[in-house]
């Protein structure tokens, strides 16, 4: 028995010595070994997501803006457009470009005022959060859309698992059997 198991020890000990992960292997000599991950990046963790784009920015604050407006939120909708101005203007942005931001606010404005006009249960409980969720963003400053939030979040994270037990989830809409579900429901339906 002895003598069987010394060479399976020795074997185990020379094949854990090949997977240690650093060092000199077949798949380094031939070239087909995988880059390492950058420096200051974990590995396995999720990668960022693109910055968003003035124009995206624009919509943005054109749309909320003529949400807030129809769902009748108390603010400055020209001091919000501005201070947006300004702040593309210092992160550098030319006045040409600065004049086509203005004209992409104004058309997402326009097209959701227009759109939101002919839905008379527009303003349901639901989006009004949503609405003053995304209002109260930009009035503090933060005109990044909601998806470059959701991926720095989800980079964010401890790892897999976290957020499971600690009771936090994830909104998937109105309860079941509420008035916005029945009221979706409804709107699904076509009535």
């Amino acid at each position: 028995m002895q003598r069987f198991a010394i060479p399976v020890l020795l074997l185990a000990a020379a094949l854990s010595g090949c997977s240690g992960g650093g060092g000199l292997s077949t798949a380094s000599i031939f070239g087909t070994a995988p880059t390492p991950p950058a420096v200051g990046v974990q590995p396995g963790a999720a990668p960022l997501a693109p910055a968003s784009t003035p124009t995206d920015r624009a919509f943005l604050v054109g749309s909320v803006s003529a949400r807030a407006t129809k769902c009748g939120y108390n603010f400055d909708a020209a001091k919000l457009k501005g201070n947006f101005l300004a702040s593309e203007t210092a992160r550098g942005a030319p006045p040409e470009q600065i004049a086509q931001l203005d004209k992409i606010y104004g058309v997402a404005y326009g097209g959701v005022i227009k759109a939101a006009g002919e839905d008379p249960a527009y303003c349901s409980d639901r989006k009004t959060q949503g609405i003053k969720e995304d209002l109260a963003r930009l009035l503090a400053g933060d005109f990044e859309p909601r998806k470059a939030l959701v991926a720095k979040a989800a980079s964010d994270e401890d790892g897999l698992f976290s957020g499971w037990f600690d009771g936090s989830s994830e909104d998937t809409g109105p309860s079941f059997g509420s008035g916005d579900w029945w009221d979706s429901q409804r709107e699904k339906a076509g009535n």
